[in-house]
C-alpha cells in the first residue's frame, strides 16, 4: 500500500482541470492575445458546423481560439488518462482492470468537468465536447498504453 501515494499525481491533474473550469470565459480568452501577435490577412475560406454553431475562418482568431481551446482538452485528457493508466499498472496486476478504471475515471471525469462547466459564468457544458473532443485524448491514451505494452513484450 505505499504506492497509494501515486494517486496524488492523477487526483492532482483533476484538481488544476476543476480550477481551470471554474475560470469565467474572459479570463481564458486568448483572442486579444492572439490578435497582438499574429496578423492574419487572406485566411482560406473554411467553415464547419459544432454544436449547432458555425466555426469559420472569416473569424480567424475566433476559429484559432477554437482549435487550440479543442486541442487542449485532447491533449490534458490523453495526459490524465496515461497518468491513470501508469499509476493505476504499479497499484493493480490486471492490465485489462487497468484500462477499464482509467477509461472510467478519465471520461467519467470530462463529463463531470463538462457539467461543471455549465455552472460558470461565460462557459458550457455540451455532451459532443466530451464525445468528440475528451474521449479521443482518453481513447488515444489507451491506445498509446496498449501499444507501448505490446511492443515491450514483443521485444
Amino acid at each position: 500500500m505505499k504506492k497509494v501515494w501515486l494517486l496524488i499525481v492523477p487526483i492532482s491533474l483533476m484538481i488544476i482541470i476543476f480550477i481551470l473550469s471554474s475560470m469565467p470565459y474572459e479570463q481564458q480568452d486568448i483572442r486579444p492575445y492572439l490578435k497582438e501577435t499574429i496578423s492574419l490577412q487572406d485566411t482560406p475560406s473554411f467553415q464547419f458546423t459544432y454544436d449547432g454553431h458555425v466555426v469559420s475562418t472569416t473569424e480567424p482568431y475566433e476559429f484559432i481560439e477554437f482549435l487550440i481551446r479543442k486541442a487542449g482538452h485532447v491533449l490534458g485528457y490523453f495526459v490524465l488518462t496515461i497518468i491513470w493508466l501508469v499509476v493505476l499498472s504499479k497499484l493493480i496486476s490486471s492490465v485489462k482492470l487497468v484500462v477499464f478504471l482509467s477509461f472510467i475515471l478519465s471520461a467519467g471525469y470530462a463529463g463531470l468537468d463538462e457539467f461543471h462547466q455549465s455552472f460558470t459564468p461565460g462557459r458550457t457544458g455540451h455532451v459532443i465536447d466530451v464525445l468528440a473532443v475528451d474521449l479521443p485524448g482518453v481513447l488515444l491514451a489507451i491506445f498509446t498504453f496498449c501499444l507501448v505494452r505490446w511492443r515491450k513484450s514483443v521485444r
